[in-house]
């Protein structure tokens, strides 16, 4: 089955953070889009909850002069380079008309109640 343009270029944008809400408004949807939408939207709410423990891990360990300073580098580095890397790796197969399983992710994704 051939996935049309239209849809593998929202489901693509599903992976852009924040972006997941247009294609979420997005009137006529394939069970494709459903799917990556659903995967984009959890992948927005792990950005979010990341964010924020990041958020008291700085304000909390941050505080000691050397030490805070390195663990929060190394948690921010870390965080933005596997939500990069998801992103990138969801966009790609779903310009490509793939369903991709996020690993980890997937079990999140599949409780969101979205086009059903």
């Amino acid at each position: 089955m051939e996935i049309p343009i239209r849809d593998r270029w929202l489901a693509a944008i599903c992976y852009l953070s924040f972006m997941v809400l247009l294609p979420m408004l997005s009137a006529n949807r394939s069970p494709f889009l459903n799917r990556h939408c659903r995967q984009g939207f959890a992948l927005f709410f792990v950005e979010v909850v990341g964010a924020l423990f990041i958020l008291i891990i700085d304000a909390t360990i941050g505080r000691i002069p050397l030490l805070g300073f390195l663990v929060t580098i190394i948690l921010r580095l870390a965080f933005f380079l596997v939500i990069l890397g998801v992103s990138v790796m969801g966009f790609t197969r779903a310009l490509f008309g793939e369903t991709w399983r996020v690993p980890y992710l997937d079990e999140l994704a599949e409780r969101i109640p979205f086009g059903d």
